[in-house]
């Protein structure tokens, strides 16, 4: 299913951010961070381990509650609602979290786990929660029978089956995909993305999907968002995006895939070093301490998401 630009955003993120307080101050984990989802789309976010993109996740669903900033999903803000109100919504958006098993209750069978947000929603009744669970476990591809089985007699890839059943049980129109195949064998990966790449055409489904697989985003996503240190730093259709990478933190990124071939080499070196503390970010572009064509405007002033065309934003200074 390919996004309709021209409808309105299913979701629309504006200036969000989300601070935890620690001692000696707070670290901003989002930070002003923008974007919208339209209908039938995909859209990647990555980034490096402790960027944000889990909590940025999290936020918009409010399973942790923003600081500040706003959350429109289909013209309502979720961060104005109330808890009766946002149960309601929640309907319509669901996630599917890293590790299947940790979101499992172990001593519940699988198919009264699926069965329980229809319980909680006071959706139908037994008998057809019962079948409506055994219709998910054969949608994923799981045998339907496996429904009277526990968490522990499943593999990895199973068990993130049985998570993504669970996340359409109430039918969504937005999934949030926390890094859903990090933890699988590579083999077992491919067929849970293609398993979510059917769901997307079957089910009319729009993804938020959080990963630092660049090749897993760039076979899946039609949007990608680079984040670094809380902020968003490029936005481009992926095409685009991985042909022409126009931020040098995306650019480190792209040079860090590896090629099966020792007879090529790599353009530039690899992104080195660490990422500052987000306690105390750098002044200015917060990605200048390990740029390696920062000048002395990276330093002194923050860089804004600005729009080079086709949809391509970049907050960098030399960008053009």
């Amino acid at each position: 299913m390919l996004a309709n630009h021209s409808a309105q955003p299913v979701l629309q993120v504006d200036r969000l951010v989300k601070r935890f307080p620690v001692a000696g101050g707070a670290v901003k984990a989002v930070d002003d961070v923008s974007f919208a989802l339209q209908p039938g789309e995909t859209f990647g976010l990555v980034g490096e381990s402790g960027c944000g993109k889990t909590t940025l996740g999290r936020s918009i669903l409010r399973l942790i509650e923003p600081t500040s900033g706003s959350v429109l999903f289909q013209g309502r803000d979720l961060l104005r609602l109330k808890s009766a109100a946002l149960r309601q919504a929640r309907r319509d958006l669901q996630i599917i979290f890293q590790d299947p098993y940790a979101s499992l209750n172990p001593r519940m069978r699988i198919g009264d786990a699926i069965a329980e947000p229809l319980v909680i929603h006071k959706i139908g009744n037994p008998q057809s929660r019962r079948a409506q669970a055994a219709e998910l476990l054969r949608v994923v591809g799981l045998d339907p029978d496996y429904a009277q089985r526990y968490p522990h007699e499943f593999s990895g890839g199973q068990r993130q089956r049985i998570g993504i059943a669970r996340a359409l049980a109430l039918k969504p129109k937005l999934v949030v995909a926390d890094e859903p195949v990090s933890a699988l064998d590579v083999s077992v990966q491919a067929q849970v993305i293609n398993l979510l790449a059917d769901l997307r055409e079957q089910f009319g489904l729009t993804y938020l999907f959080i990963s630092h697989g660049l090749a897993v985003v760039e076979h899946f996503c039609t949007q990608v968002g680079v984040m670094y240190l809380g902020k968003l730093v490029e936005v481009a259709p992926a095409r685009r995006l991985f042909a022409q990478p126009r931020h040098p933190y995306t650019q480190a990124l792209l040079e860090s895939i590896p090629i099966p071939d020792p007879s090529r080499r790599k353009a530039r070196a690899p992104l080195s070093g660490d990422a500052p503390s987000p306690l105390s970010p750098p002044a200015g572009c917060r990605f200048h301490p390990r740029c390696p064509i920062a000048v002395e405007e990276c330093r002194r002033h923050l860089p804004p998401l600005r729009d080079l065309g086709d949809g391509h934003q970049v907050a960098c200074w030399l960008a053009a």
